[in-house]
This record gives C-alpha cells, sequence and structure tokens, in this order.
C-alpha cells in the first residue's frame, strides 16, 4: 500500500510523462504534427507554469470570443466558435442554430470558478461577475419578456422543436440554443446559401437583405442537455459568492439562485427532473427534498468504455464518448447531495472513468500512439459493435482519406477528471482495491502489465497476466492440455478454448468454433489478443478494468479479477492530464489559438472545422489546470469548494 505522501512526492518529482500505460510503443506519426504531438515528453508544468497557461486561456477567451459592447443586450456572452482568420470581419462568429452555443459560455463560466478557487486571481472572478453571470442570470430571469414563440421566422418546412426543446410562451429559466443582434453568421444558412433558418426561430432580419447571413434574433429551442450545463456554472458560481460580504456578490448570489429555480422549474415543464438542475436548484434555494433526488453511486462501473467492450449487446453499437458532460455532472450533483464531501462510491467512479474513458481512443489509435489528452472530435462519429471497433486509426476512414479527426471537448474535460480523480486517491489510499476487496476478494487477482497471478486447475501450472490488447498465458504441461478462458466469472459467457500441444504450441477457437489468433512466444507461453485488437480474427472477450472472467481447465474452474494496481492508475492519470496539458499547450502555440478539432471535415466551402477557435475547448483546458495546480499544491477540489463555500 502506498501512502499519501507518496503519490503527491510521485507528482512533483516525476520528470517525463513519456508512453502510454498498457498499450505499446508505437512509431511516429507522419500525420500528426511533431511540434505538439511530442510535447508530453517534456516535463510536467510546475506550478508556476500552469498559472500562466491557465491565464493566457481565459485572457484569449476575453479578447477574441466575448461580446463587450455595452449597449448590446448580449453583452458578456462568449460566442462558441471564432473564426480566427477572419478577425475582424462580419462573419468571425460563426453559430450554429442547431447546436447549443450556450453551453459552451456555461462550461467557461464554471472554469472561471476553478481558476479562481485555484490561483486567487481577481480576475477570474471578475470577469464571471462583471460580464458572464449578469448575462446568464438576464436570461434565466428575464426570458419571459426577453423571448416569444408567437413568431416563427424560419422557411417553409423548417425543423420544428418538440415538448423537450420549445419555447413556452412567458416562461422563465430559458435559454435558447442562439441570441444575437447580428454580431455573428448562422453556420446553416451560410453552407446552404439560405436567406430562412432551416430550424425554427425569431429572427428580425427576415425578409431583409443579408447577404452576409447575419443572425439577429433568437431561437426557440433549448434543450435538457444545455440546461445542466447551465447548472453547472450556477452551483458553482452560487458556491464561490454566497457568504461574500460585497454587496455586489450578494445580491449577484440572490440572482444565481432565482436563476437556478427558474431554470429547475422550465425543465419540469419540458421534460421531468433532472439530477444537475435538482442540486442546482436544491442547494442554491435550500430545498433538502431536491437534493433526496439525486441518485447515489455505487461499486458498479458503467462507463462507455465497459459498456462498448464488457456489458454490450450482440450486435448493438456503441459511439465513442466525444465529451465527459456526464462524468462532470455526476460529480458537482454527488457533491452537491454530499454537502461538500467525495463519497467514496463517487471517488471510484471519479477514478475508474478518468483512468478508462480514454482507453477507447487508444485502441483506435493502432498505429501511432495517441498523445495524452488527446480524443475523438465530438462531431465526428466513432463506434464500437460487439466488443470491436468498427475501424482503426491504419484503415484511414476520416476526412480526405486520414485518421479520424480529433477535438478539443472529450480530452481535455476527461482530464479535469484525471485531476479529481488523483486528488481523490491521494486522499483515499486504497480505494482502488476496495470494490476487489469488498466484493470478489476470492477470485484470483491478474493485474495489466504486472507480474504473473499464479494458480494450478486440474493438475496444469499456469500464470496469467495482461496487457491491454492481450491475455498472455503461460503453462506446464509435458502432454499438452485444453485451457478455456470465459468471459464471466464461474464458466460463463463466450469464451476462447486454447489447445496446447505436447511441443508447447497453440491453437485457439472461441465457443463458435472459428479459429483465434493465438501467438506464441515461447515453448508453452502464448499471447492471446482480445476482441478488440485489431489483428484479432473473432470474437471471444476484452480484458477490461475491474472486470471478471474464468479460467477451466478439464472440471477445475477458477475466477479471476483483472485490474491495473493502484499505482499504474495513478501513473497514467497523472499522464493524461499533465502530459495532456503540454500536448494542448503545444497545439495552441502551433495554432495560435485552441481548434475545435483537427484533421476535421468541412463544415462550410473550403474551411474545415480545425479554423475554428473554440470556447468550449479553453473552458476545459482552463479547468483542467486548475485541477491539475491543486494536485500539485495538494489541495482538493471538493475541499475548496466547502472552503469558498463557507468564507466570510
Amino acid at each position: 500500500m502506498k501512502t499519501i505522501s507518496h503519490f503527491t512526492r510521485r507528482a512533483i518529482l516525476v520528470t517525463s510523462i513519456a508512453s502510454s500505460v498498457g498499450f505499446a510503443t508505437r512509431a511516429a506519426d507522419p500525420d500528426r504534427d511533431p511540434a505538439w504531438a511530442r510535447a508530453h515528453l517534456k516535463p510536467p508544468m510546475t506550478a508556476d507554469e500552469t498559472r500562466a497557461f491557465m491565464k493566457r486561456l481565459a485572457q484569449f477567451v476575453f479578447d477574441n470570443h466575448m461580446k463587450r459592447d455595452a449597449k448590446s443586450a448580449q453583452r458578456g456572452m462568449i460566442y462558441e466558435y471564432f473564426w480566427v482568420e477572419r478577425k475582424g470581419q462580419p462573419d468571425q462568429f460563426v453559430q450554429g442554430e442547431a447546436l447549443d452555443t450556450m453551453h459552451d459560455g456555461a462550461w467557461f463560466g464554471a472554469a472561471l470558478v476553478n481558476a479562481y478557487r485555484a490561483t486567487g486571481d481577481k480576475f477570474y472572478k471578475e470577469m464571471l461577475t462583471q460580464w458572464m453571470l449578469p448575462f446568464y442570470c438576464k436570461m434565466l430571469n428575464h426570458s419571459d419578456t426577453l423571448f416569444s414563440a408567437k413568431r416563427n421566422d424560419a422557411a417553409p418546412g423548417a425543423h420544428t422543436f418538440n415538448k423537450e426543446h420549445a419555447l413556452q410562451e412567458g416562461e422563465k429559466g430559458f435559454v435558447p440554443y442562439w441570441w444575437d443582434d447580428g454580431g455573428s453568421v448562422s453556420l446553416e444558412r451560410r453552407g446552404k446559401k439560405q436567406s430562412l433558418s432551416p430550424i425554427q426561430c425569431m429572427d428580425f432580419l427576415a425578409g431583409k437583405p443579408n447577404p452576409e447571413f447575419l443572425l439577429s434574433g433568437y431561437s426557440h429551442g433549448s434543450s435538457n442537455h444545455m440546461a445542466q450545463d447551465l447548472a453547472v456554472m450556477l452551483q458553482q458560481a452560487w458556491l464561490l459568492l454566497k457568504n461574500s460580504n460585497e454587496p455586489r456578490d450578494k445580491e449577484l448570489a440572490a440572482e444565481v439562485a432565482e436563476a437556478a429555480k427558474n431554470l429547475h422549474e422550465c425543465r419540469m415543464r419540458h421534460f421531468n427532473h433532472i439530477p444537475m438542475c435538482c442540486a442546482a436548484f436544491g442547494l442554491t434555494n435550500g430545498d433538502a427534498t431536491e437534493l433526496k433526488r439525486i441518485p447515489e453511486q455505487t461499486w458498479l462501473p458503467e462507463d462507455h468504455y465497459r459498456r462498448a467492450l464488457y456489458d454490450f449487446k450482440p450486435g448493438e453499437r456503441r459511439a465513442l464518448p466525444g465529451f465527459a458532460d456526464g462524468q462532470q455532472y455526476r460529480y458537482y450533483f454527488g457533491t452537491a447531495k454530499a454537502g461538500g464531501q467525495l463519497p467514496r462510491t463517487l471517488a471510484f467512479k471519479t477514478v475508474y472513468d478518468a483512468f478508462t474513458e480514454p482507453m477507447l481512443y487508444g485502441y483506435y489509435s493502432d498505429d501511432s500512439a495517441a498523445p495524452p489528452g488527446i480524443n475523438r472530435f465530438d462531431l465526428h462519429p466513432m463506434n464500437v459493435r460487439d466488443g470491436r471497433l468498427e475501424d482503426y486509426r491504419s484503415d484511414r476512414k476520416g476526412p480526405f482519406k486520414g485518421p479520424r479527426p480529433i477535438g478539443s471537448r472529450m480530452g481535455p474535460q476527461n482530464m479535469i477528471c484525471c485531476g479529481w480523480a488523483l486528488q481523490a486517491l491521494r486522499a483515499n489510499p486504497g480505494l482502488w482495491e476496495e470494490r476487489y476487496q469488498r466484493e470478489f476478494a476470492k477470485d484470483l487477482r491478474v493485474f495489466f502489465d504486472g507480474d504473473p497471478a499464479r494458480v494450478e486447475l486440474g493438475g496444469l501450472k499456469l500464470a496469467l497476466r495482461s496487457t491491454r490488447l492481450a491475455l498472455e498465458l503461460d503453462c506446464e504441461s509435458k502432454c499438452g492440455a485444453v485451457i478455456k478462458v470465459f468471459s464471466r466469472p464461474d464458466g460463463q459467457g463466450s469464451h476462447a478454448v486454447v489447445t496446447v500441444k505436447p511441443d508447447g504450441s497453440a491453437t485457439a477457437a472461441n465457443d463458435k468454433g472459428e479459429p483465434l489468433c493465438a501467438q506464441s512466444r515461447a515453448a508453452f507461453r502464448f499471447s492471446l489478443p482480445y476482441t478488440v485488437a485489431k489483428e484479432q480474427t473473432a470474437a471471444w472477450a476484452n480484458g477490461v478494468e475491474h472486470g471478471r472472467y474464468s479460467i477451466q481447465v478439464g472440471d477445475s474452474t477458477r475466477n479471476f479479477y483483472l485490474a491495473s494496481s493502484e499505482l499504474q492508475a495513478v501513473k497514467e492519470l497523472e499522464r493524461e492530464l499533465g502530459g495532456g496539458l503540454r500536448t494542448w499547450e503545444g497545439i495552441f502555440n502551433a495554432k495560435g489559438y485552441i481548434p475545435t478539432g483537427l484533421g476535421c471535415h468541412t463544415i462550410l466551402p473550403g474551411v474545415t472545422w480545425d479554423k475554428f477557435s473554440d470556447s468550449g475547448g479553453y473552458a476545459h483546458l482552463l479547468s483542467a489546470a486548475a485541477q491539475w495546480l491543486m494536485y500539485l499544491e495538494k489541495k482538493s477540489d471538493w475541499d475548496a469548494q466547502r472552503v469558498l463555500s463557507s468564507a466570510k
């Protein structure tokens, strides 16, 4: 068992974060820019470097994404997309009428709270309280007079919104997908060269010349998804402001509480109880009943990674995650329910998801290891079916016959969760092993990339270990043997049948009789690639973190439990967050901005998503850097919430 001081000391003294734990080292890739793809090989950021990077991120958004016109009703709004090459032109800000444009501003507001907590720098608080919160509170508390559903200026046959999404006349708590006074252009209309909107809206320029396809009006749509993003910002902002002695802070805290109430009531009209909205409302308005609605967490892992590789239904397509919103919602509503504490079950799930969610993209990157902090582009789907990716990076199924594009959401968002996970493991040594010790201690413990676990079954001595891509077996037999490895405990589930010959060679097939790829490493030593490995020819099982399996020789069966060591988990989390910050610093240096994506498809004629600076990317990187700084300085986010919320 490693001590708390061990984990802290390791984070401070680590000098290089070089290779991904568990995935084989892969050659350099000519499709990636070496200037940023290798940036993570530098030592991780120091506290001072982290502070400087945070300020650089926030300042860019303030200078380039924020609407600061004092005469505009949208003063304080953060535009989602800034077309860098068109700076100063009418089309420098691009908004998707079908996208939750307002949500990036909400995430940036939450990031400013995180940055202020981590640094104490008033710049972040002032940007939040003087610009952003007044804008969002205006919408949430006065949407009944700001927006009307009586008039629809969209094109004939345009998309109309359903009950979840559609503005209801006279309601408070409604934040539209977009709202502007001519300061941005419509992505959809510009692409289609269409003067009227293809989506239900109020358009003050309808019927007037509008060659630039400017947006002046507001959408009639919103969403449950965006409501949860708003709730995170409101909850965090209220905790920051509620006990301030400054009169304006007190007024703003009351406005935020009113906004959380209106948001919750709006979603109740449109949908039902949503845990994140219940948390923000219950916390800010002292409603214990709403906080009780928030679900308790369990020790059962259930993220995208596990559902894609282990708990899938045959034939069902599972998407690789495009963002980590759900992980953040759970952390924020879970800590709200627990009064600012981090329950052990919530801590475990935070660690599990932060550690494992990037692995799906790691499996995809079969020909070049993904740099830390890098993941898929959220507007370009990638899927898994029957425990196997539908294509791999070497297949070049992405735009322009290249790899599938990467984005600035999933990678940076998961980096935030890595920070919480590292803080949780430092505060709770042994947490990673607790599920095994509590429920499955009789199982044989097998490690990823660890020493072999030894067992004797049916008179046969076996040694088991696993890499990310294959189960490795050693056996001692003079007359051959048949070994079955099952995808579930107690000899259940799909399985591999390994026939070991007297000369030490082996063949394998699955339970359907289909041949499996089995790679001999030496006599009586072989590697059995998992279903997800590209070289595997048929399905049998995947090795996942905290997965349960069984091995059988003759009539003897032994369950085994597969997971990395806690130290391995810490190492990879440090790499993903500390190295990820270096990766994105390298991208920022190379591009001059944080792009929506890299290697993307076109969104306008001759224009790819790569050309747009994305305020969401800055928001998530700012929060991630704040969590790294707290980790370096031996602090924890949940404690900082309590300290700031109770400070006089």
